[in-house]
């Protein structure tokens, strides 16, 4: 027999509707203002609560930032999951509607990626900086590519000719529970990654603005470049 669905008591339910009007009200400081502009006294006067009532949800702003850190994380991983969730197109064109869902993320949520990877370093407590949700994000990224990659040669031409690169490789593989990839799809995991983040970045601060540059097409060709590396005469 199983246990009878636990209803929240009325308590618990007020505990959770103040809770989801923190994070809500602190987003929108967020995304108005930016990580900077949050405060325990400013996201208080946006609740018309007192501060000491906000830090019975949280002890301080640290630990309010990192809470919205990993929420923050969750929504964009989640945003590209369901852009490839039941998807039956090639993993080609899952690999295009993967990064475009992080793209378009982005560029809705520009403070919220701030936060995340532009702000970081000087104001987010350390520890957020270690596995995050978007380890689930990179995780579908190899498996698309290892798909696109199909069977890998048995003849050594899963390499990328480095030999100390590609224990680098299957290393960092093995920390994203992705222990069989083969470092030619590592690597395309990275790069797409690296390559995809930087464009974005400049996208977002303006640089490409009265540009001949389009940030897709950017991006479209480091895709198309990191698949031809997963081929057996690329590197």
């Amino acid at each position: 027999m199983t246990n009878p669905p636990q209803t929240m008591s009325r308590r618990e339910r007020l505990r959770a509707q103040t809770l989801k009007e923190i994070e809500d009200t602190s987003f929108a400081i967020i995304d108005a203002e930016g990580i900077h502009a949050l405060s325990i006294a400013a996201l208080a006067r946006g609740m018309a609560m007192s501060a000491p009532a906000v830090y019975r949800y949280f002890p301080s702003r640290d630990a309010l930032v990192a809470h919205l850190v990993t929420l923050s994380y969750e929504q964009l991983v989640a945003a590209m999951s369901q852009a490839v969730e039941g998807s039956r197109r090639a993993p080609r064109a899952r690999l295009r509607q993967l990064v475009g869902a992080y793209r378009d993320w982005a560029l809705r949520y520009r403070r919220r990626y701030g936060m995340l990877f532009g702000e970081r370093a000087g104001d987010l407590p350390g520890e957020v900086t270690e596995q995050t949700p978007l380890d689930q994000a990179m995780a579908l990224l190899i498996d698309l590519l290892t798909a696109v990659q199909g069977s890998p040669p048995t003849d050594g031409g899963t390499g990328t000719g480095d030999r100390a690169l590609d224990g680098h490789l299957r290393q960092w593989a093995r920390s994203q529970q992705r222990p069989d990839t083969s470092p030619r799809a590592a690597r395309a995991a990275l790069l797409i990654w690296s390559r995809v983040h930087g464009i974005v970045s400049l996208e977002l601060t303006g640089v490409f603005d009265n540009s001949p540059l389009e940030a897709q097409r950017l991006i479209d060709s480091e895709i198309e470049n990191a698949v031809r590396s997963l081929e057996p005469d690329g590197s």
